[in-house]
C-alpha cells in the first residue's frame, strides 16, 4: 500500500529505513525510549522486525520523516502500536495529522483495538492520540500513561 500525498508519501518499509531514522530520530522519541530503559536503536530495530505492518513516512525526495506500525501481543486481538520520527514531521505537519486515522485503521486489521504507554512529557503525541481517539488508562511505569485506541466501526 503506497500512498501520496502533496508533501510527502507512506510505503511499506525496508530494513533500509532504519538507520536513517535512527540517525535523525527526534529527541522526544529518543528520551521516551530511554526512560523505558531500551536503546533507541534497539527499540526501533526491534520494532521493525516484529511489526505484521510497518510503513515509512518519507519526503518527495525519499528522506525518512518516519517509520510506524504494529506488533502483536499477547493478546490476539489487541495490537501493539508505535510511531517513531524525526524533525522532519514538523514540515508535513497537516498532511500527517489529517491522515493519520486512515492509517490508524490500516494499522488496525483485524484487531478490536491497539495500545501502546506515551510519556506525560510528551504532550505533542498525547493530544494527537486525544484527537485520533486514544483512551488514557493508568500511568504504568512513573511518567507514562497506557493509552488505548478503539476500533471504529
Amino acid at each position: 500500500m503506497v500512498r501520496e500525498y502533496t508533501d510527502c508519501r507512506v510505503r511499506p518499509a525496508r530494513i533500509a529505513d532504519v538507520f536513517p531514522l535512527y540517525r535523525e530520530m527526534r529527541v522526544a522519541d529518543m528520551l521516551e525510549i530511554i526512560g523505558l530503559n531500551h536503546h533507541p536503536w534497539e527499540a526501533l530495530n526491534q520494532s521493525f522486525k516484529e511489526s505484521a505492518k510497518v510503513f515509512t513516512l518519507e519526503t518527495k525526495e525519499k528522506d525518512v520523516i518516519a517509520m510506524f506500525g504494529v506488533c502483536a501481543t499477547h493478546v490476539p486481538t489487541i495490537g501493539c502500536v508505535w510511531l517513531l520520527g524525526t524533525e522532519r514531521m514538523r514540515t508535513i505537519k497537516s498532511t500527517f495529522v489529517r491522515n493519520s486515522k486512515e492509517w490508524v485503521d490500516e494499522l488496525m486489521g483485524n484487531y478490536r483495538c491497539v495500545i501502546n504507554v506515551v510519556s506525560t512529557s510528551n504532550k505533542l503525541s498525547m493530544r494527537w492520540l486525544k484527537w485520533l481517539g486514544a483512551e488514557f488508562l493508568r500511568e504504568q511505569p512513573k511518567g507514562y500513561l497506557e493509552f488505548m485506541l478503539p476500533k471504529v466501526d
